[in-house]
């Protein structure tokens, strides 16, 4: 049935899903080294994700150049939730940067690869085992948490590429387990007092 509230809805939804976008676009584009913002397009799209252990709704990133060559990452997190601290966790720095600019295919990750997993300092960590943590399980920024407990530092799966670790393993109080793809307080947080 054709409901004309609806769809005036589906398109201010469609318009604000845009600004945001164009928001995220922008502050990656500002991030950029100025020698490759010429040849730079930056390519940002809100994907979700049918993984019940991960995000429910991630933003895709991809930085393509004149000459062809690109790079991508992404955020465990929907566009109107990016800011400059997901950014500096997530955006490759700009030496990564400067080589897909030069046309050179350079594997990024936001965890370092080269470091083995038994260096990896959980000092660096803001939570330990048996923390009380809430972490993102949906969209919504104010019901999309699940309470949970920390049950294991530097998670990994075996079909992950050498290196790469979550922070984070966590039981939610509704049985599942999860990772935290990060450590920030979009994905992990401390549960309000």
């Amino acid at each position: 049935m054709f409901l004309p509230g609806n769809e005036q809805e589906k398109k201010d939804d469609a318009i604000e899903k845009r600004k945001h976008l164009q928001r995220v676009e922008d502050l990656i584009l500002s991030r950029i080294p100025p020698p490759c913002i010429p040849s730079a397009t930056v390519a940002v799209q809100e994907i979700i994700c049918g993984d019940p252990s991960c995000s429910p709704i991630d933003t895709a990133v991809m930085i393509m150049f004149e000459s062809g060559a690109s790079g991508q990452f992404g955020l465990p997190m929907e566009p109107c939730e990016v800011n400059d601290e997901e950014l500096d966790a997530f955006m490759p720095p700009s030496d990564i940067i400067e080589e897909w600019h030069k046309g050179n295919e350079v594997d990024w990750s936001p965890f370092d690869d080269n470091q083995p997993e038994y260096y990896l300092d959980p000092q660096s960590l803001r939570f330990r085992v048996g923390d009380k943590v809430q972490c993102r399980i949906g969209t919504d920024p104010v019901t999309g948490w699940g309470n949970g407990t920390v049950m294991q530092l530097f998670y990994r799966e075996n079909n992950w590429p050498p290196g790469q670790v979550a922070p984070y393993k966590i039981a939610l109080e509704d049985g599942r387990s999860i990772f935290a793809p990060q450590d920030i307080p979009g994905v992990i947080r401390k549960p309000p007092i």
